[in-house]
């Protein structure tokens, strides 16, 4: 994996999301957390690359996220449509076709915050892909719009700054460190249970990359909390940001 160089950070902001869980069948969940997969969707939106264009290309970046306001989860009932090939012809004539009620899982913010937020670090060892990027934030002119998710769950951002080396502080292996991000289980050495653990940590199973024709490869292990800091001993490099007014953030990046 690339060494960490420079980085760009924005926050993903938006009133819903769905992440759906790749492994749920007749009920869809969602995740509390934007996947690694899904942020490498936002970047490939912002820049304008094509579905299915991009997988090889990003997949070669370094991603995390940090999961800024806590949520709460709200079960709704849709109607989903089938559009098999041999319904087309049915749906264009204005007939009826079989539909399907299908319990959908919302994230929402907690009833203090008017919107959920998740504050993205990006970066990638093609120094050209990694300006045009963030420049396109700093200038709020994303290519494709952003979505949380769903279609029905749109997504706005908030450019927080382009990080060279050495405007960020790097953490050696191996030291306690108060984590703000999603961590990559396989990163983790210890936790780090002083006294000042958070109230809940969460554990998740995630797709992390996509091969040839979308194929999904081995899910990663992920940990997180939600608003609170999680002190362990890393098997990697940690990043450090200030962001003055915005508070720091400690970063671990979701590649092993």
């Amino acid at each position: 994996m690339a060494e960490i160089e420079a980085v760009a950070v924005f926050d993903l902001t938006g009133p819903m999301a769905h992440f759906r869980k790749y492994y749920t069948n007749s009920s869809s969940l969602t995740y509390g957390f934007p996947p690694r997969t899904v942020l490498m969707g936002i970047v490939a939106a912002i820049l304008g690359m094509e579905r299915d264009s991009y997988y090889g290309t990003l997949d070669r970046g370094r991603f995390g996220v940090a999961v800024k306001v806590p949520g709460r989860r709200l079960m709704q009932t849709v109607n989903y449509t089938r559009t098999k090939k041999e319904d087309l012809g049915v749906i264009r004539r204005g007939g009826l076709v079989p539909g399907t009620q299908v319990p959908l899982e919302l994230l929402l913010p907690e009833t203090a915050h008017p919107r959920l937020r998740f504050r993205v670090f990006f970066s990638h060892p093609d120094g050209k892909l990694l300006a045009d990027t963030a420049q396109r934030l700093r200038e709020r002119r994303s290519y494709y719009p952003l979505y949380l998710g769903l279609t029905e769950c749109p997504a706005m951002f908030e450019f927080l700054g382009f990080f060279g080396a050495g405007e960020y502080r790097r953490i050696p292996r191996g030291t306690p460190v108060s984590l703000t991000s999603v961590l990559n289980a396989s990163l983790l050495d210890k936790l780090v249970l002083n006294g000042s653990a958070p109230g809940r940590i969460f554990r998740e199973r995630a797709p992390h990359s996509f091969g040839e024709g979308r194929t999904l490869r081995p899910p990663a292990t992920l940990l997180y909390t939600e608003g609170e800091p999680l002190t362990v001993r890393l098997r990697t490099e940690a990043y450090q940001f200030d962001f003055g007014d915005a508070g720091t953030d400690t970063v671990a990046f979701m590649e092993e």
